[in-house]
């Protein structure tokens, strides 16, 4: 079998219908869909089954509410495919999916592939990876970095992983990551591999027309979650040996992605209703903790946003997230 196609599943009865369809109407049959139902308690359980009597290549699961985390992780333990990607239940993919990623697998056998997204809701938006193949560890390194900035390295949806690459690497998401366990994951993943090739074709949908989305709600526990990620992100980087140059381009990246990760914690204070006293206070609690983790800016643009963590001016980070919101 060529694809396992893994889809947590929870209280997605409004949009599941959707999803699915954009996968078995795919002029393509080489593949496995695993559902992994997280304890909904809608109706979801109700359109799995209805499909999995329908389609002998879709699988079906039913899981405690245990998070999206667990419910993937769930889905790797089941997979056999030789390759993995990941779908969310209130999105769907391109008529184009299968083909365009076949193409390209037999065009470049890479160890990872990436892809194109758009959102399709009430702001569409796009992502684009570019057209590459890298083969060097320079080559790749230059790519992840330049992906990490442009915020392209962090979702699950547009890459192709290797199945036999995750087993190698022991790979699972963290269960106590409910922000930014994608991006940990990926870019774990990234470290062992030792070619990435991307397509620009636009192949998934990313609905964002959900007002209750994750990104909308208030999130005290986001600090800890980031600075998590980032020791996480960082742990994965030291665990390989790195030529200089690579070194160096990996290291402005993680140092970027740190101190940006440091104004989201900033931003998220702007949900709270709370004095801008008490939200420069918290401002300060926040550089404070970025500051512990001892993460050498690298390079003029991430000089320039580390300097008011590193000195916690607090006034001046919170003008800046009052501007940018």
């Amino acid at each position: 079998m060529k694809y396992s196609i893994i889809v947590p599943v929870y209280n997605a009865e409004k949009t599941l219908h959707r999803c699915l369809d954009s996968i078995v109407k795919q002029p393509f049959t080489d593949y496995e869909l695993l559902l992994i139902n997280d304890g909904s308690s809608d109706g979801s359980s109700a359109i799995c089954r209805e499909y999995v009597q329908k389609y002998p290549q879709i699988h079906y699961m039913e899981g405690k509410n245990s998070g999206v985390s667990a419910a993937r992780n769930l889905g790797l333990d089941w997979a056999q495919g030789e390759y993995i990607l990941f779908l969310d239940s209130d999105d769907f993919v391109a008529e184009n999916y299968f083909v365009c990623i076949d193409q390209a697998l037999q065009a470049y056998n890479p160890d990872m592939l990436l892809f194109g997204a758009k959102g399709a809701g009430n702001s569409p938006c796009q992502w684009n990876t570019g057209n590459f193949f890298a083969n060097t560890e320079l080559q790749i390194a230059s790519r992840i970095s330049s992906a990490l900035k442009a915020y392209v390295f962090s979702a699950l949806w547009s890459k192709v992983f290797k199945k036999k690459m995750i087993e190698q690497l022991s790979l699972r998401f963290d269960s106590n990551l409910s922000i930014g366990e994608d991006q940990a994951f990926i870019f774990s993943y990234a470290m062992g591999i030792h070619s990435l090739a991307s397509i620009e074709d636009v192949l998934y949908n990313v609905d964002i027309s959900d007002g209750s989305s994750l990104s909308r709600k208030k999130r005290p526990y986001l600090t800890q979650q980031l600075l998590a990620v980032n020791r996480k992100m960082d742990q994965a980087y030291r665990s390989v040996p790195h030529a200089k140059a690579a070194a160096e381009c990996y290291e402005a990246a993680l140092s970027w992605v740190v101190y940006r990760s440091a104004y989201s914690c900033f931003k998220e204070l702007l949900k709270f209703d709370i004095p801008p006293k008490q939200r420069r206070r918290e401002i300060r609690n926040i550089c404070k903790l970025y500051r512990a983790e001892r993460v050498k800016p690298r390079g003029l643009k991430c000089w320039l946003i580390a300097l008011p963590v590193l000195s916690a001016w607090s006034m001046g980070i919170h003008w800046i997230i009052r501007q940018k919101s």
